[in-house]
């Protein structure tokens, strides 16, 4: 989970907050990069009810939220939960889905999931493609649902690629959130003054 997440960080809004699911059954996207969120015996289990609470604590309420995972689809009714009490809560706010499984799949298996969000971003992650501005490879459909989703997302294709968040949790870890080039993440690990780092910076 995370909060703050800037414009075209997996998302249009400033100050989004993102959810990861833990346990992905596809778990096939070589060159994965949320790969340790596969098994689902690790994480934790936290309510719906908690998130939310979590949500209104900020100083600063969220914008938008963002689901990925780990594969959203494999909690889907719990998913489809939080969505509908972030709306109850933070109205006409941005929810966007990050799903592996391909449109045609997401939509006839759970269709309630499918419909809720404003933006989908289906199908699964091809690390020989490139990437685009919301998605890890450019398989993936961009689905645009809502006019509240056509109004924030109509010109996402002109948006930067590779836009990318990083916080630093230790000295030796990094969290980067964001659709990023590997090569990129690895680039910026190597250049890393850990005594001067800042708490949270936009790499694009």
């Amino acid at each position: 989970m995370a909060f703050g997440l800037r414009r075209g960080v997996l998302g249009a809004s400033s100050n989004r907050m993102a959810i990861w699911t833990q346990g992905c059954s596809l778990n096939k996207c070589k060159g994965c990069m949320s790969s340790h969120t596969w098994t689902s015996k690790e994480g934790f289990i936290i309510s719906v009810e908690k998130i939310i609470n979590l949500a209104l604590n900020q100083r600063n309420h969220p914008n938008g939220l963002t689901i990925s995972g780990g594969e959203p689809s494999d909690q889907a009714k719990a998913v489809v939960n939080l969505i509908n009490e972030f709306r109850a809560f933070f109205k006409e706010k941005e929810v966007i889905l990050y799903s592996g499984l391909r449109w045609s799949q997401l939509f006839t298996k759970f269709p309630k999931l499918a419909c809720l969000p404003d933006v989908v971003i289906a199908g699964p992650y091809l690390n020989y493609r490139p990437t685009t501005s919301l998605a890890g490879s450019n398989n993936q459909e961009v689905k645009i649902l809502t006019p509240l989703g056509k109004k924030l997302y109509r010109n996402w294709q002109s948006w930067p690629l590779h836009s990318i968040q990083i916080r630093k949790i230790d000295n030796q870890h990094l969290v980067a959130v964001g659709i990023a080039n590997p090569h990129q993440i690895k680039m910026v690990e190597n250049q890393i003054n850990w005594n001067t780092f800042p708490k949270t910076i936009n790499k694009s």
